[in-house]
Formats: C-alpha cells, structure tokens, sequence
C-alpha cells in the first residue's frame, strides 16, 4: 500500500527539522561560531614546517604530517592511494592515503560552521564533503570508509562513487 502525503504535512516536516539541526548547531541561542583564534592552547598542536615549503603541516597529537592544502579532485577509491603515493608536496614523496583512525582525528563535530576541523588548525582548501580513507568496510566489500568535514561525521561509501582525498605521512623526515 502507497501512503501519501500532503505537501503541507511534508513542509512542516521540513520547517521542523531545520529547525531542529539550527538549534543542535547552538544558532538562535547566543553561541557564536567557533574561530581557530578562540583556542590558543590547541594552536601548538600543529606546526606548519618550513622544511615542507610550509605545504605540510605535523599534528603533535598523533605524530602524523598532513597536507595542509589538499587537491580539489574527487576520485573513486580505488585511485585514491595512487593519487597520495605519486604525491609530491613541499618537495617531499612518501605520502599514502590515511586509515580512518587517522583521518578521523582531524574532524571535529562540535565545530560549526563548517569545517568540522580542530581549532587552531592550519588546513586550506577543505570541502565540506567526504574524504577517502584506506579502510574498507568489514562487512561490505563495495564500500570504504570516509570522513566527511561538513560535521565532522565517519560514514562509508561506495567505492564507486567520488570522494575527494587528503594525503598524510608518517614523519616528518
């Protein structure tokens, strides 16, 4: 059986969830929007390094270097690791594409507006869609896991579809 429903009905569906999502982001409640400049104390957890043409930037909370300005390209996630390894930035290869324990330490879902990033973070360039880690799904092997910094949220897609990419390595050597 189909049901049907009004516009109207669909309408005020639509009012109260937005409604909603405004009040969860703490708008129309006196909060302001969070600043990377609010936080002095998270701004030393990056250091933007000049021995990367201050390209990269190290996280001192987990000891990786990432890219501190990712390309806009989407791509499937089967050339996703490709992209980071042929990866020149600040003149340095040896890039790979992150686990998603690793990228989901850069996404923040207490920060609005978007991006959902760490206060104080040096990162240029964010869409706020998905970016593919190199986690596949346990359980459904046509998706992977990504992390999307619109909100700061980890989901999964299909491995099919396009999602953008940001690289990362292991030192800073």
């Amino acid at each position: 059986m189909k049901i049907r429903r009004s516009n109207w009905v669909s309408r005020i569906g639509a009012v109260g969830l937005a409604v909603g999502c405004l009040t969860l982001a703490g708008l129309g409640s006196g909060a302001t929007p969070a600043k990377a400049e609010d936080a002095p104390a998270a701004a030393s957890r990056f250091v933007v390094l000049q021995d990367f043409n201050n390209e990269a930037a190290l996280d001192n909370e987990t000891g990786l270097v990432w890219e501190t300005i990712p390309a806009r390209a989407r791509t499937v996630w089967k050339n996703a690791a490709g992209i980071c390894a042929k990866k020149t930035v600040g003149g340095k290869k040896g890039w790979r594409l992150p686990a998603v324990k690793e990228l989901a330490t850069l996404a923040d879902h207490n920060i609005y507006p978007p991006p959902a990033l760490p206060t104080g973070h040096p990162f240029s360039n964010i869409e706020f869609f998905g970016y593919w880690t190199s986690t596949e799904h346990e359980d459904y092997t046509m998706s992977a896991w990504d992390v999307n910094f619109d909100y700061g949220i980890v989901g999964n897609d299909f491995k099919i579809n396009t999602n953008f990419v940001w690289c990362v390595r292991d030192s800073a050597k």
